[in-house]
């Protein structure tokens, strides 16, 4: 059986994919700043899973933290972690006179600094497994975007560029890097556009689909990426969009 780390498991588009490894048979480890909030989803993932999965507190801007959780993992599952997902993000909305620096260096932090920190601190544990799943979730804003979303769109192409470097450099050490693009999703993130009917049927204009999706449409290509099935696969960016980025 494998086991897996989520980082950012908590709540959102992380919740689900712990869902969904759980219920395919993964131990999963649930990371989030909030020990609370970490209990309370591997509580009750677990409560649904036979007890496959359990928590763990920690900040993806902060290295410090980052490296407990290694050394956590470590000590838990020695040569046994295989599946990690990054799934923390934060965003903002504002152009960019209105954005301070220390607004825009929060974002870079938790997005795409964390994403390095977090890789350095999986492979060690991937190597010591002999294969490893990194799966980094970016958005259709690495390469499309709207105005105000400088911080958060520059942010994800920075992590989609990392996957794709990763992925280069860890080929040789039977470890696949990929990246998985959500469009609009209706999370905790988009709550206050779902309650806005205009401009939440303004924003479906540009989605093919005229719709936001569900959580657990986002399980199944992290199930494959996860997978022994994606073996051949490193470097690529699966786009869960409603077709938005084909127009």
């Amino acid at each position: 059986d494998a086991t897996a780390v989520v980082l950012g498991g908590a709540t959102g588009l992380g919740r689900a994919m712990a869902e969904g490894l759980a219920a395919h048979g993964a131990t999963v480890c649930v990371v989030s700043r909030s020990h609370n909030k970490a209990k309370a989803a591997a509580d009750a993932i677990g409560a649904q899973n036979s007890g496959r999965c359990w928590p763990c507190a920690a900040d993806a801007a902060s290295e410090a933290s980052i490296n407990r959780l290694r050394d956590t993992l470590s000590e838990r599952y020695a040569g046994k972690l295989n599946i990690a997902i990054n799934s923390a993000g934060i965003n903002t909305r504002n152009p960019i006179e209105k954005i301070a620096l220390a607004e825009f260096e929060t974002i870079q932090r938790t997005n795409i600094t964390g994403a390095f920190l977090y890789a350095k601190a999986m492979l060690p544990l991937f190597e010591a497994a002999g294969w490893g799943r990194l799966i980094n979730i970016t958005s259709i804003f690495a390469s499309r975007s709207f105005p105000g979303r400088t911080s958060y769109a520059s942010s994800k192409g920075a992590l989609l560029q990392l996957t794709r470097t990763l992925a280069i450099e860890w080929a040789g050490k039977n470890i696949t890097v990929n990246a998985i693009s959500p469009g609009p999703f209706v999370t905790e993130m988009t709550r206050p556009l779902l309650d806005n009917k205009e401009a939440y049927e303004k924003f479906c204009e540009h989605v093919p689909m005229k719709r936001f999706a569900e959580p657990h449409e986002l399980i199944p290509a992290c199930l494959f990426l996860a997978s022994p099935a994606s073996s051949y696969v490193t470097g690529a960016d699966i786009l869960v969009d409603g077709g938005w980025t084909a127009t």
